[in-house]
């Protein structure tokens, strides 16, 4: 790598910064702003961050605590045990998890071509593999 492209890639935090606020906090302030709730101040911004943070664990144990249950989710759930015993796995899950893998790699394609995105994860890469080869090192 020359020294230009090593002068152009941000410092680690300053590249974590990056992609913390200009790809996470843009999707959940754009979120927030779908339905109809903006942050007056920075205050406000940073204890809605907080608060999500918080409620993403909260989130996770209702989840997995009150699934939502319907007339069919016994067939449903007897027909996953069939496909599975004749080496299918679970269809609907995989339908799912391919359509959301679909889904980030398009995300994350279009954020790859934004330089400040891509230089952030650069740096980053760059700064994780300088860490493992000292601890390689060190061994």
């Amino acid at each position: 790598m020359s020294n230009e492209t090593q002068a152009a890639l941000p410092n680690p935090e300053d590249a974590y910064n990056n992609l913390f606020e200009g790809v996470h906090a843009n999707v959940f302030f754009g979120k927030l702003a779908n339905h109809g709730f903006q942050p007056q101040s920075e205050k406000e911004a940073a204890d809605l961050l907080q608060l999500a943070g918080r409620l993403r664990h909260v989130d996770e144990t209702e989840k997995a605590a009150s699934a939502d249950q319907s007339r069919f989710e016994g067939a449903s759930q007897a027909l996953d045990g069939i496909l599975s015993g004749a080496g299918l796995g679970n269809v609907k899950a995989a339908q799912a998890h391919n359509e959301e893998d679909q889904a980030i790699k398009a995300a994350a394609a279009q954020l790859a071509e934004e330089p400040l995105f891509y230089n952030s994860v650069l740096s980053l890469k760059a700064h994780e593999a300088a860490v493992l080869a000292q601890q390689g090192g060190a061994n």
